[in-house]
């Protein structure tokens, strides 16, 4: 009896030992398959690719020993067939890139290895244009002088980062908007160097990104800056309007005119009328400035082509009957540079008197002009 309790002991032993080694065996035998199983992946260049251009199709194959071979199929859209399009062969690590010149509407692509496959879709065209956006957060001067540089700053979208947007001013006479700065958006901001040669009173100013492949134009809302331009009295004497025509009184001369040797082109003079003529001895010219000019500026003199050189002028300058200037005795060869200080004045009154030599002279201002944001 105790030899075949033994005997069948050893027999159940060895049995359970047999299957326990089976399980494992086959145990390492899946995992060995599964470190072997493919898993391959596919990019495409580009989603969009213009008709005649050429799309690049990279991928990665893994989980294989080797060089393999990769198949690639395509299959356009509305068909339901694959068709072979190539077959590539991997690096050592690998990689695998096909390329393709697209001519006809979009495609799918797939690339497979084993059981393994993955897609990517390539359409033909252009890529939808997203939205953009900019805007201006601050000035660093509300008043400058025509063409004098000052910054505009703003804000712009993150895919505008590396993109050039403009500033723009708006132009009431050709009812338009022209760059007057250009910046480059980093980190969703800019700052444009500014220079706006039309003068006027609020000057609307823009940001603008005028568009580019994938991007939509933008612009922001508009503010305004104050821009200082200078007018010459002559101008408006010869146009017979405008804002510095005068509205009381008138000039009696203008033209080129040369006051000890230098020549200034747009001049206008006053003739006081003789005392035993008018009882005043006086010319009086009222400018309406309209609180919108800071300075005027000219030179005060005799003509050196005059008949009398004996002449001697007074002229004076008053805003809203307010003092400004007084000069007396401005000579032959002896002109008088002069520059006043307006800035807030409705109204200028300029008076001419000459008190010495022939009746009939000209005190000359020469290239009179005034300082304003009309």
């Amino acid at each position: 009896m105790r030899i075949i309790s033994a005997l069948l002991t050893c027999i159940l032993v060895t049995s359970v030992c047999s299957s326990t080694a089976s399980v494992a065996a086959t145990d390492v035998d899946g995992a060995a398959e599964r470190a072997q199983r493919a898993r391959i992946s596919l990019t495409a260049s580009s989603e969009y690719v213009k008709k005649g251009g050429i799309v690049t199709l990279s991928g990665r194959v893994r989980g294989v020993r080797g060089r393999v071979k990769v198949t690639i199929f395509q299959k356009t859209k509305g068909k339901s067939s694959w068709n072979v399009e190539a077959v590539k062969r991997t690096s050592r690590k690998g990689r695998f890139v096909h390329r393709e010149d697209v001519r006809s509407g979009d495609r799918t692509y797939r690339a497979c290895v084993k059981r393994a496959c993955d897609s990517v879709l390539v359409k033909m065209g252009k890529p939808p244009a997203v939205d953009t956006a900019v805007g201006i957060s601050g000035l660093s001067a509300s008043a400058v002088e025509a063409g004098q540089a000052f910054a505009v700053s703003g804000v712009a979208s993150a895919n505008l980062n590396g993109r050039m947007v403009e500033v723009q001013a708006y132009d009431g006479a050709s009812s338009s908007w022209g760059a007057v700065g250009r910046a480059t958006v980093q980190g969703g901001t800019w700052s444009a160097p500014t220079a706006v040669t039309t003068a006027g009173r609020s000057v609307p100013l823009r940001a603008a990104f005028l568009g580019g492949v994938g991007l939509r134009p933008s612009t922001s809302g508009a503010t305004s800056v104050t821009v200082f331009g200078w007018y010459y009295l002559y101008d408006d004497h010869v146009a017979d309007e405008g804002p510095l025509h005068p509205v009381a009184g008138g000039w009696a001369s203008s033209g080129p005119i040369t006051l000890n040797a230098a020549t200034y082109t747009k001049s206008v003079g006053m003739m006081p009328c003789p005392e035993w003529r008018c009882g005043t001895n006086l010319q009086v010219i009222e400018l309406n400035l309209g609180r919108s000019c800071v300075t005027l500026a000219t030179t005060a003199g005799i003509s050196d082509s005059a008949s009398d050189t004996s002449r001697t002028f007074n002229f004076s300058a008053s805003g809203d009957s307010v003092n400004l200037y007084t000069k007396t005795g401005i000579k032959y060869a002896a002109p008088v540079p002069i520059t006043l200080n307006v800035q807030n004045v409705l109204r200028l009154r300029l008076e001419a008197q000459q008190p010495t030599g022939s009746v009939d002279g000209v005190l000359w201002l020469g290239d009179a002009r005034a300082l304003c944001a009309f």
